[in-house]
């Protein structure tokens, strides 16, 4: 949901910033980003807001690819840490690796 939120907004000013108003010379049919730049210190922060944007869809982008890698250890593996550290007890163990195996 937040991606499609960051997304939505990206879009927007995108949207926004590359709208037609045939003001100036660069802003003729194809609008592009100068007009943008035109509007004093509007045209400052709405850089401003973009760039911001486009760094947190980075790290938004980042986030999700280190929740994909993901742990690779197997439940056993899992199991005996936890008695490794003292948070079951043996019989726990035992009976917890005997679910496992069957």
């Amino acid at each position: 949901m937040r991606r499609f939120v960051f997304v939505s907004l990206f879009l927007a000013c995108l949207g926004s910033c590359s709208r037609y108003d045939g003001y100036g010379p660069m802003g003729g049919p194809g609008g592009g980003w100068w007009p943008m730049m035109h509007y004093g210190y509007g045209g400052f922060f709405m850089w401003i807001i973009f760039i911001a944007l486009i760094g947190v869809l980075i790290y938004l982008f980042i986030q999700t690819q280190k929740g994909k890698a993901g742990s690779t250890e197997t439940p056993l593996e899992v199991l005996k840490k936890r008695y490794a550290r003292g948070e079951i007890t043996k019989e726990d163990f035992d009976r917890m690796k005997k679910d496992l195996e069957t």
